[in-house]
């Protein structure tokens, strides 16, 4: 069961692929962080992605868990001196859980390899979806797009995750 950071989460809702990554992962880890900076501080400021956050997890799609280990608690703790809240604990559960985090952040990813743990980004995500065959090549393309709009992203990056969804087949 993968771990997400913030970015990623409020990314996918904005991008409304929700029902694709249901059909990807049984479920998705985020550390209480992640769930403070996405759903508490997000409905607080009004955004409605937090809600349909809630929503997901409220039918248990996505759960919060604190870090339960000394290991995992050191790791953020001395993490939170260079990343935020969200990303040290979120990868600090990635290392106590063994699993996969999803990060957008290149300074969160750097970090989170220092560590062992395997990532992915908000699109290498979205092509690990068309490549399983979860999200339409249609889909794909036009997410990538809008994901370029709104300025997450450099217009490099946007483009060689183009031309790696169109050499799928």
């Amino acid at each position: 069961m993968p771990i997400s950071n913030s970015s990623p989460l409020i990314h996918l809702t904005r991008l409304g692929k929700w029902k694709y990554v249901m059909r990807t992962f049984p479920s998705l880890l985020i550390p209480t962080a992640v769930r403070f900076e996405t759903i508490e501080k997000g409905k607080e400021e009004g955004y409605s992605d937090a809600l349909v956050l809630e929503k997901l997890e409220n039918e248990g799609w996505l759960k919060t868990e604190t870090l339960s280990t000394k290991l995992s608690q050191k790791i953020a703790k001395e993490l939170t001196l260079e990343l935020g809240k969200g990303e040290a604990e979120a990868i600090a559960l990635a290392v106590e859980k063994s699993e996969r985090l999803i990060i957008d952040d290149q300074k969160g990813r750097h970090a989170a390899d220092y560590y062992g743990v395997e990532t992915v980004t908000t699109l290498g995500l979205l092509l690990d979806m068309l490549l399983d065959d979860t999200l339409p090549r249609n889909d794909y393309r036009k997410n990538v797009k809008n994901y370029s709009a709104r300025g997450w992203i450099t217009s490099e990056v946007v483009q060689e995750f183009l031309e790696r969804g169109e050499k799928i087949e």
